[in-house]
């Protein structure tokens, strides 16, 4: 089992994703803007993001991130537009300090809205899990359960309410096992945006990490599962999968 804070080595903090990682965004960015990105991207958030960014949104949209956290997956990624960082701990100094269930904003206001929430519920995270990495990946407001699945109905509400028409949803999320049972983050996350009136789920890019399944869990001394060393990035759009104004590219 691995958590969110394994995503990242430790010293990943003080050097950033570094020149050369955030040469990969500059080049990912213009690639995008000839070809068809690819399902599968290995590498960090800063370059899934920025290559996300790059094929499914228009020019100038305007973007909220409702789990800004300290913008980590941010660094390096180039955008038009504003990005309006939002984060229920106001330690992190967000732009505006607000729940992602309940968001202070007006309707239709956004084209995009990032979500990456807790990726593991309060019970699963280690007991050997520093001060900083539950801070920094916001593990101390994660839900009390086996999973993180109550999240998905309150904001999806919000999500349709807060989008503009066609707009997008980019939810970075993690299955991982808990309590003995495989918890199915994708299939719940999926099936809560099908019973949200006016989203659909219509793509999914999956996340391999360079330093991704090389930690060990301290709540395990057998592990029975292979070492998950990937994420899901969902694209929900509101509305048809297909915005009404084409977007994407028709190179490669």
């Amino acid at each position: 089992m691995r958590n969110k804070a394994d995503e990242y080595p430790d010293d990943y903090d003080k050097r950033g994703i570094g020149t050369e990682g955030v040469q990969a965004v500059a080049d990912a960015v213009a690639l995008v803007q000839a070809c068809r990105p690819y399902s599968v991207i290995e590498g960090r958030d800063p370059l899934v993001l920025s290559t996300m960014l790059s094929f499914y949104a228009k020019p100038g949209a305007r973007v909220l991130d409702v789990t800004a956290n300290s913008r980590r997956m941010w660094q390096g990624v180039a955008w038009g537009s504003p990005v309006t960082y939002a984060d229920i701990d106001p330690a992190t100094n967000p732009d505006v300090v607000a729940d992602f269930r309940a968001l202070p904003f007006d309707p239709a206001s956004f084209d995009v809205i990032v979500f990456d929430p807790p990726q593991l519920p309060a019970a699963a995270a280690s007991a050997q899990s520093s001060k900083q990495m539950v801070r920094d990946y916001g593990l101390a407001h994660a839900p009390h359960a086996d999973n993180i699945s109550a999240y998905f109905p309150p904001f999806l509400a919000e999500a349709h309410r807060v989008l503009r028409p066609d707009g997008l949803v980019f939810a970075k999320l993690k299955d991982f096992v808990h309590n003995h049972q495989y918890q199915w983050t994708l299939a719940d996350f999926v099936a809560a945006v099908r019973a949200q009136h006016g989203l659909t789920a219509c793509d999914l890019i999956v996340k391999r990490d360079p330093s991704g399944g090389a930690l060990k869990s301290s709540k395990w001394q057998k592990a029975h599962h292979v070492r998950n060393a990937h994420c899901w990035w969902i694209v929900v759009r509101k509305g048809r999968c297909e915005a009404r104004t084409a977007g994407g590219t028709d190179g490669c």
